[in-house]
């Protein structure tokens, strides 16, 4: 695996104005990102999160996920923070593609979990690598994550890959009808530790979109 540094610009968001950092993978030619904000150098761990692609619910504001709000509140609480970094992997339906992600929603539609849907399909439940942030947590002179995740099985991954993950913070954001079932799903079949009740509702949440 060789992830290449490829060019780094400004970001402005409207929570603050990042770094963004844009990395090739050339064994498969896929682009990836890290967006930072302020210095992330040095051995004090840095506030993260490990976000893979998700059109549907990061550009097309689906409800069906919780993805986009969770992108979200990472850069708003970043941003409170002063410090950190997002990693926006382009790992589009949890590995699978976005045109077998929509096969996936049409047998979801016709009753199958996220996970069945995915199986129907001939694809493991999840089929994310996180080895691809090592070089760029590396080229960042990262060596210490405080990672925002409800999904322990991320957390694993990273540290099985040898970065330091020192904490592991939930980000629960976003519930509404749509998603419900799908977060039971992630929780019940997938290992998220997370409860519905510590959700905020999508429709108390201040989202940029709406605005």
């Amino acid at each position: 695996m060789t992830i290449r540094f490829i060019a780094a610009s400004r970001l402005p968001t409207p929570w603050a104005t990042f770094t963004m950092h844009g990395f090739e993978d050339e064994a498969t030619g896929k682009d990836h990102i890290a967006l930072t904000l302020g210095d992330v150098s040095g051995g004090e761990p840095v506030l993260g999160r490990v976000h893979s692609e998700c059109l549907t619910g990061d550009a097309l504001f689906s409800m069906r996920c919780d993805c986009g709000y969770q992108l979200q509140e990472a850069l708003k609480r970043i941003a409170e923070e002063g410090r950190g970094v997002l990693f926006y992997l382009r790992q589009e339906g949890r590995g699978i593609g976005l045109l077998n992600k929509i096969r996936a929603y049409n047998l979801q539609d016709q009753g199958a979990d996220t996970v069945e849907a995915n199986e129907q399909l001939g694809f493991g439940a999840d089929m994310r690598r996180y080895d691809l942030c090592v070089p760029m947590l590396n080229h960042l002179g990262i060596t210490a994550l405080k990672l925002m995740t409800n999904n322990p099985r991320k957390v694993d991954a990273l540290t099985r890959d040898g970065v330091n993950v020192v904490e592991r913070l939930p980000i629960t954001t976003g519930l509404n009808p749509h998603n419900e079932h799908y977060l039971s799903t992630k929780a019940g079949k997938l290992g998220h530790m997370m409860a519905l009740d510590d959700f905020t509702q999508a429709s108390d949440v201040d989202i940029e979109r709406k605005g």
